[in-house]
């Protein structure tokens, strides 16, 4: 009972204060064997974040270690960095639960120790949240897997991010990484006292982090937990997804770093709890974490911010897509494309083929989307690509019309599998080679049908084998026919031209004899429409056989 009372006091003077509500692991963990949860309730509903300290001495001492090391660590490994809103810069290190990567060797053994401790967190967590929203409604099935799932065996991502400030700013009003909600189940972050997060509570009031010390650690419920998973349930509206951001890095301090973990769920998860069974929709977790629209309408007295803020709240690409990015990728209009390995000092941009910047999670505003040749460059020269044949990613189409080839900075052609991917000029051009005697092979195996079906060749087979070998036939002229449309399909110049060119001499050869059919299809073009008569004499034909 006076746990209880004092919990409560607490809370209501942190409500007050505008600072995080501070709980040790061992009273956390109390609390939750013991479900005594109504005053951590309140907080993730109204705070939507918490701060767990006192933990162990070896995780502090991993944590400093990790601030002192990373910085000179990820660049002499140049792991990628970029720019953020403000001009500053950001490395990262990501490695995740399903695709795990080894720690840098120069942090490995405190990174280790920093994971190992956040796993302990993690189940306290996740079973604080199972008894809050009711274990029934956090479960989770895959497309790929129907066993049931449940919030306790969400995968993870762990990134270590390095930022450095910009030179000569001694303004720190703006922000490096603007206010955004993640997109994930739920995030934990080491903190950094010289330079801390910052977030806000349900009423948009400013939430201060910078007491915590290195012995703690920030936890931050993400919106994929109440709009996604949680979503249709009552229990919903008991977790408050809250908005956080990092304030610009002025040059009194060199660097910043943190150790983060986000819970997700696989991309082609889905809800599977009773609300979402009965709507039966499936709502994939990639459709919520690329779509999601973050309008700042969980603030129940939203507070005016600059335009920079509010875009970062309103648009869906500030919700930090890299995060499903590997190390050496990073997200780039609508997908992780591979980064330049030409310029590991040098910042890199997203570019398209006319040097316009594309959208990426800090560009959002002036930058083209919907653009297959968006792809990253080195800031430092854009004049790189002029001896390219392609930019080095695939499309299989161009989605703004019939595309030329030979301009390095457009998308290398996918010729029908994943592997083909035309980016120099010499498997452009047996690509344009294979595509003629495609259309040779299709006329070609027009005549063949035709020739069989008419018993003209091959005597000797008659009955079943006969009607069998016309069937297959039959079917790999349709399969090639629809080769060849999506060859078509691709929008290139070069391959349509030359799957005209070989219909064209297929046709020459083999068919320019047989009567016109009433299609067009590259299928069945050649293929005629038997008149009555000569039905009926085939069908005479094949009854004295």
């Amino acid at each position: 009972m006076c746990k209880n009372l004092f919990l409560q006091m607490l809370l209501t003077a942190v409500s007050q204060s505008g600072h995080i509500f501070k709980i040790e692991l061992s009273e956390l963990d109390s609390l939750v064997n013991s479900n005594q949860l109504s005053s951590l309730s309140s907080i993730l509903s109204s705070q939507g974040s918490l701060a767990v300290t006192s933990l162990p001495k070896d995780y502090s001492q991993a944590v400093r270690n990790i601030k002192r090391s990373a910085p000179a660590c990820l660049e002499q490994l140049n792991y990628p960095q970029f720019y953020l809103p403000d001009g500053s810069q950001r490395r990262t290190f990501a490695s995740g639960s399903d695709e795990q990567e080894d720690y840098p060797d120069c942090i490995r053994e405190d990174s280790e120790t920093v994971a190992k401790h956040l796993d302990t967190v993690d189940v306290l967590m996740s079973r604080l949240i199972a008894d809050i929203a009711g274990p029934e409604n956090l479960v989770w099935k895959t497309q790929n897997d129907q066993n049931v799932r449940n919030f306790s065996t969400a995968l993870f991502k762990d990134h270590i991010h390095v930022y450095k400030p910009v030179e000569g700013l001694n303004d720190d009003s703006g922000y490096a990484a603007p206010f955004h909600t993640d997109n994930g189940l739920l995030l934990m972050i080491t903190p950094f006292q010289e330079h801390p997060l910052q977030m806000k509570n349900k009423m948009g009031e400013i939430v201060e982090t910078g007491e915590i010390g290195e012995d703690a650690v920030l936890i931050l419920l993400a919106s994929g937990l109440p709009q996604w998973l949680l979503r249709g349930t009552k229990s919903s509206s008991k977790f408050f997804p809250v908005p956080h951001a990092v304030p610009s890095l002025v040059n009194d301090v060199s660097s910043r770093t943190v150790f983060a973990r986000m819970k997700v769920v696989p991309m082609d998860a889905y809800p599977s709890n009773l609300a979402a069974e009965e709507k039966k929709d499936r709502n994939l977790f990639e459709q919520f974490f690329h779509d999601v629209k973050q309008a700042g309408s969980e603030e129940l007295c939203p507070i005016k911010k600059p335009a920079h803020q509010q875009l970062a709240l309103e648009s869906s690409w500030s919700a930090l897509k890299t995060e499903e990015c590997s190390h050496s990728q990073a997200y780039c209009w609508m997908n992780c494309l591979e980064l330049p390995t030409t310029c590991p000092q040098s910042p890199v941009q997203c570019s398209n083929s006319d040097s316009k910047p594309c959208c990426t999670d800090t560009v959002t505003e002036d930058c083209e989307a919907m653009d297959q040749s968006c792809h990253w460059e080195c800031q430092a020269s854009n004049d790189t690509t002029e001896d390219k044949f392609c930019n080095g990613y695939g499309t299989d189409m161009y989605m703004q019309g019939f595309t030329a080839s030979g301009n390095g900075k457009d998308a290398c052609v996918i010729l029908l599998f994943k592997s083909w991917v035309l980016d120099t000029r010499t498997k452009f051009g047996l690509g344009c080679v294979g595509v003629i005697l495609l259309g040779v092979a299709v006329e070609g195996m027009l005549c063949l049908r035709r020739q069989l079906q008419g018993r003209r060749i091959l005597l000797r087979i008659s009955g079943v084998t006969r009607r069998v070998s016309i069937v297959l036939l039959f079917g790999l002229n349709i399969a090639s026919g629809y080769l060849a449309m999506l060859v078509a399909m691709t929008y290139s110049v070069e391959l349509f031209i030359c799957m005209v060119i070989g219909l064209v001499v297929g046709h020459a050869i083999f068919n320019t004899e047989a009567a016109v059919g009433e299609s067009v299809d590259p299928c069945c073009a050649s293929q005629a429409i038997a008149h009555t008569n000569d039905a009926k004499q085939h069908e005479a034909e094949n009854m004295s056989a």
